[in-house]
């Protein structure tokens, strides 16, 4: 498993039960004991984190670095699901590639603009 999907989901675990606890991410880093910016990297999948942190961030959330670390189909919503698929895909392709298939992407964009401008009365 790639790491990038690991973290994320583990992000995603961490948020989701402190949204649920209602805690900010500046009360769950004081009760863990780190930065709210080092939380919040972690929460959006930036960060790489020790298993001593781990613990202490499980710890205040009341739960195990176990179930924090558990990949539940239901944590990756379906758009989400797409976009780490198709992260994983891109990955793959060469370096001039890329650059074609960032403007097809821009251009799928600008479409979709002008027709939701058309639609609007």
């Amino acid at each position: 498993m790639e790491n990038e999907i690991l973290l994320y989901n583990l992000g995603y675990n961490i948020r989701l039960l402190r949204k649920s606890k209602k805690m900010t991410i500046d009360t769950l880093a004081e009760q863990a004991g780190v930065s709210s910016k080092y939380l919040q990297g972690i929460e959006v999948g930036n960060r790489n984190i020790s298993v001593k942190r781990l613990n202490k961030i499980a710890k205040a959330l009341e739960t195990t670095p176990e179930s924090l670390l558990t990949i539940k189909s239901s944590n990756l919503e379906n758009r989400d699901d797409k976009l780490l698929n198709t992260y994983e895909k891109l990955k793959k392709v060469e370096s001039n590639k890329l650059d074609i298939i960032s403007n097809l992407i821009d251009d799928i964009n600008k479409l979709s603009s002008s027709e939701n401008n058309k639609k609007r009365p």
